[in-house]
């Protein structure tokens, strides 16, 4: 290892490592943070539509300040403290595209981003945790859903070269500012692509940009991501480069919704488990390359913290008896998914709360799906499953606007501009709670 490479992440068979010596990546991501995601923040709508909203009410210059707020106090050293405390090594930092390109301008890059990205690096550089750069949406949308910040419910990503040259392009403006950061771990190319119908466009767009990072940068990991929300690699031809990694997630009770009921016996969970695990795992037997669970998490209650906490083991449990790198999904939101979160008596909270009373996203999908086929039913004939789910993302995009109009701009009318100024500051560590079981997992794992 030349002291060039001193501290670098980086790929050697099918293993991770630094510095000469095997690393396994145990960590999370920061959601919800440079891309919103509505039901991790409690906002109704896309990442642009949220920010639109707060433009509409309180003006574009307000709005601007506001989430430039967001993202600054978000996290800073007290929960990088706490993360190092959890004996983590890693966070995914997702990132919509928009903080650096101008979609009026393509081909200008905004420096805006990097002063939000440089923020958490930095950090991540102070603590020695690796950062991993996660591009979270691109123009047009990787896939239907909305947390690539899709308007339309289609992956138009995949339909138009012009959109993927413009990524390939950024991506070449990432590697060359970061390519001297050891404590960049890796460049995370597209989040989740979904319903790609062309093997030829998707090796093709991988094969680019990993040609455009390496004109500048040769030595940074680069993470592949499959079709299928990264579950299916079967389109995807071997790359011909020493530093790259393949991703999945791993949400196994979304083909498998009873295994979140406790009336399921713990033996058949994770026998339910394995079998989708393993299925995943042949994406490293396929390439001889190391693989990471970039994602893996789900709603918490509460109620039911005891129970949920050993499902998130039995996930754990597979990555760590398999050698596989980990990224817990998420470490702060408004109380869903994160293992810290705002305090019920916040004002991010409080307002939160009053929204929950009319909106709620886990009904979404469910509410998509009845208005597809009742237009199919009304108006034309019935429609397959099949038909119907690419059609359920295109209806809920209009339900996400009407959300918006009907679930948001009237709690932010009902609330003067000093007030909105401060909701950020719920997300200092000083008015968070963190999952105190969830805590005690992670540290079983990383061993502190």
């Amino acid at each position: 290892m030349s002291d060039h490479l001193k501290d670098y992440l980086q790929v050697r068979g099918e293993d991770f490592t630094a510095n000469g010596e095997k690393v396994l990546l145990r960590g999370f991501g920061l959601g919800s943070w440079m891309n919103l995601e509505h039901f991790m923040i409690g906002l109704p709508g896309t990442d642009t539509m949220i920010k639109q909203a707060f433009a509409d009410v309180y003006g574009a210059e307000r709005a601007s300040t506001f989430f430039d707020r967001f993202l600054l106090e978000f996290v800073d050293e007290r929960d990088f403290a706490f993360l190092k405390s959890l004996g983590v090594n890693s966070l995914r930092l997702p990132f919509n595209y928009k903080y650096f390109i101008d979609d009026q301008r393509p081909g200008v890059y905004k420096e805006e981003g990097f002063v939000y990205l440089d923020h958490v690096v930095d950090l991540c550089e102070r603590f020695g945790i690796y950062a991993i750069l996660d591009l979270h949406s691109v123009p047009g949308g990787q896939n239907p859903d909305w947390h690539c910040d899709t308007s339309s419910g289609l992956p138009l990503f995949w339909e138009y070269g012009a959109l993927r040259d413009t990524v390939i392009g950024l991506w070449g403006h990432i590697a060359k500012r970061y390519r001297d950061r050891a404590w960049v771990g890796a460049y995370d190319i597209v989040n989740e692509p979904s319903l790609v119908k062309d093997a030829v466009v998707f090796n093709e767009f991988y094969d680019k940009v990993i040609a455009e990072i390496r004109r500048h940068d040769p030595h940074h990991i680069i993470f592949i991501e499959g079709n299928a929300f990264t579950t299916d690699f079967s389109m995807l031809d071997p790359v011909d480069d020493p530093q790259v990694a393949y991703e999945f997630h791993f949400y196994p009770f979304v083909d498998e919704p009873a295994v979140l009921s406790p009336e399921m016996a713990r033996a058949r969970r994770r026998q339910i488990f394995a079998e989708a695990f393993a299925k995943l795992l042949a994406v490293r037997d396929k390439y001889k390359k190391p693989v990471w669970c970039g994602e893996l998490g789900l709603v918490l209650n509460p109620e039911e913290i005891d129970f949920q906490v050993s499902i998130i083991e039995d996930m754990l449990e597979l990555c760590e008896t398999h050698d596989v790198s980990w990224a817990l999904w998420t470490y702060k939101d408004a109380a869903v998914m994160g293992i810290a979160y705002p305090r019920e008596d916040t004002p991010w909270r409080l307002l939160t709360a009053k929204i929950k009373q009319v909106w709620n996203q886990h009904e979404e999908q469910a509410k998509g799906e009845a208005l597809v086929d009742y237009m199919a039913q009304t108006y034309f004939k019935p429609i397959s499953a099949e038909a119907r789910y690419p059609l359920q993302f295109r209806m809920r995009t209009i339900m996400q606007a009407v959300c918006v109009e009907q679930n948001l701009k009237p709690f932010l009318e009902d609330l003067p501009w000093e007030a909105v100024y401060r909701l950020p500051e719920s997300f200092r560590w000083e008015h968070c709670d963190y999952c105190e079981e969830l805590a005690v997992l992670v540290r079983k794992y990383t061993g502190v």
